[in-house]
């Protein structure tokens, strides 16, 4: 019986472990999740939408309009006209007035109207315009995934180059805990003086604060990365993802510095071609102000009249029907010079457009030579930086030794552990200015 007790516990129990799960991404999956989930990107997709919208609506304006409408009236007194009696009654007095009523108490009116627009330069160049909002919105889309991908990676980075600090901090943490203890035995037989124990103890407690707050930074570091990743904060993840794993392959390779820069494939280039071909719309659409709209219509009535409230809405009795068929032409033939005004600001607006086109593209590719300087450069740091590492972790442990054979003082020992975490925080830093400088120098290069 308990068996099956312990086992019915078991399995209610499972159900809540796997939902409290922490969800784990790989570096590629976490940019994956970005560029589908980012608040940005919603923000852009939604945009998008909105956008296709709109060209439906534009669209919809050269399409058959009809309009309906239904009036109902009742004179609550009718007016009424005086008329000389005579043209009633042939034996009235010449200056007898009769008193006629002109119209009935009740009246409605059934009303449908179908409008088409036949002739509109600016509705033909609106149409043209739709498919470069389109375009316009899709390339904000995807530059909000590539700054999603990017603002990921490194906040990703920044996750494993924290988490890697506080490792190497509770390690050397282990070894200055294990000599402040061998240090304090010592003192205790008389091998050692208080102040080499007062000075471990000093090392101690500093790498201990700094343990501390590495523990913190590793926590908004991922806060950080749930950002960028459009994850809830409160929701737990874990990466799969090694620094040494992510920062080998790019070590590696020597192709990247190499790549030639091609200003078409950057997004920002993109974009503004794009504002350029609006630009160039819009000089379109002033210019087709000059000419006449023309637009048809028909419309078609239904009147009824009635002296009784019971006849008002019979279909028994004779609805009067009215049609017509007409056409409107419409040209604003002189404007006050506004309408040249408007062409001459559109042709300022595509100058600037083209002008700033060829200033971005010279910007990008200052920027691109500069990734590509940064990014040798954090190469070039990083092998440095390994040796540095090598030869203060070497230092370090012939210190120790030569502490614990009494040839070393403390503050020999403390200055040696201090230089090897320096040099340990040099060479992760170093990596991260790596992937950080590969980011940029792809992101120049519009991959």
């Amino acid at each position: 019986m308990k068996k099956h007790l312990v086992l019915g516990l078991a399995l209610l129990s499972a159900p809540l472990w796997a939902q409290q799960e922490a969800k784990q991404f790989s570096l590629q999956e976490a940019q994956d999740y970005a560029a589908r989930n980012s608040y940005t990107v919603q923000d852009k997709i939604l945009d998008y939408e909105k956008a296709r919208k709109t060209i439906k609506e534009t669209a919809a304006m050269g399409l058959p309009q009809i309009s309906g409408s239904f009036g109902y009236s009742y004179n609550a007194q009718v007016p009424k006209q005086p008329i000389p009696a005579q043209f009633f009654d042939p034996n009235a007095g010449e200056d007898d007035i009769a008193y006629v009523a002109f119209g009935v108490a009740h009246s409605n009116q059934a009303q449908f109207q179908l409008s088409q627009l036949l002739i509109d330069g600016s509705y033909f160049v609106a149409l043209q315009a739709t498919r470069v909002v389109k375009e316009t919105k899709a390339l904000e889309r995807e530059e909000a995934e590539i700054n999603a991908r990017r603002n990921t990676a490194q906040s990703y980075y920044g996750v494993l180059v924290a988490e890697e600090t506080l490792e190497i901090l509770k390690e050397n943490l282990k070894t200055v805990k294990s000599n402040f203890d061998e240090t304090q035995k010592l003192f205790e037989n008389g091998f050692v003086e208080d102040q080499d124990v007062s000075q471990m103890e000093l090392l101690y407690n500093n790498l201990q604060n700094n343990v501390n707050n590495a523990e913190r930074q590793v926590n908004l570091a991922y806060q950080l990365l749930k950002f960028n990743m459009g994850i809830s904060l409160e929701e737990e993840i874990t990466l799969s993802s090694r620094l040494e794993e992510v920062i080998n392959p790019v070590r590696s390779d020597a192709t990247l510095a190499q790549n030639p820069f091609q200003v078409d494939k950057h997004i920002s280039f993109r974009n503004l071609l794009s504002q350029e071909k609006g630009a160039s719309l819009q000089l379109a659409n002033e210019r087709a102000k000059y000419f006449p709209t023309l637009s048809g219509f028909v419309t078609h009535s239904q009147s009824n009249f009635s002296n009784e409230a019971s006849q008002a809405f019979s279909f028994d009795t004779y609805w009067i029907p009215g049609t017509t068929i007409g056409a409107s032409l419409s040209w604003n033939i002189f404007t006050g010079l506004a309408r040249t005004a408007r062409v001459q600001k559109a042709k300022i607006d595509l100058e600037r457009i083209r002008l700033a086109k060829t200033a971005t593209e010279s910007q990008l590719e200052l920027q691109f030579h500069q990734a590509q300087s940064d990014y040798d450069f954090a190469l070039d740091n990083l092998s440095n930086q390994m040796r540095n590492r090598t030869l203060s972790e070497r230092v370090r442990d012939r210190m120790l030794r030569k502490y614990k054979e009494g040839l070393a003082s403390s503050l020999e020992l403390t200055q040696a552990e201090n230089q090897y975490l320096d040099a340990e925080r040099n060479y992760i830093n170093a990596i991260l200015n790596v992937l950080n400088a590969k980011e940029a120098l792809e992101y120049a290069l519009g991959q």
